[in-house]
């Protein structure tokens, strides 16, 4: 049985449907699925977010709303925003949101994306957390970089 914030995801990608701009009231939606707005505010923080295509602008009080923009980019586009955000370290499950990502924009193919996904397991590194997450960030950058490469442009000059 999927939890609550797994629900109030899928309502909100059901409700975008094909459209790169939606706005809600956060009371409505907390109302809706008779919980806390910071329920909402949780949901909107971790899987509506600029990893994961989205931004999302916020306006409390009476009449206040959420609006989610999806991200439109190029695949190359796409590809350089991630190598931004890989400069430091990325968790184990971020990378699975990143990997989702990247098969959903037509970067990476499904067998792919699992033989990615197995090398910068924990399992795989078994290293410290910080070092781990260093090194997987490190990983996919040079991924990332390798695919822009190939594509012919590419716009960052480190790899």
């Amino acid at each position: 049985m999927a939890n609550i914030s797994d629900i109030i995801e899928q309502f909100i990608i059901s409700t975008l449907g094909q459209d790169n701009e939606l706005s809600l009231s956060r009371n409505y939606l907390a109302q809706y699925f008779n919980c806390a707005p910071s329920q909402i505010n949780y949901v909107l923080t971790t899987r509506f977010n600029f990893n994961r295509g989205f931004v999302t602008e916020s306006q409390r009080g009476g009449g206040g709303y959420i609006r989610l923009i999806k991200i439109q980019n190029t695949k190359d586009e796409f590809i350089n925003r991630l190598i931004q955000l890989l400069e430091g370290e990325i968790s184990y499950k971020d990378a699975g949101y990143m990997l989702q990502e990247l098969l959903v924009h037509g970067v990476l193919t499904l067998p792919q994306a699992e033989v990615i996904d197995a090398a910068i397991a924990p399992k795989a590194l078994g290293l410290h957390i910080d070092m781990e997450n260093k090194l997987r960030a490190q990983i996919l950058k040079n991924i990332l970089v390798n695919k822009l490469r190939n594509s012919g442009d590419l716009v960052t000059n480190d790899s």
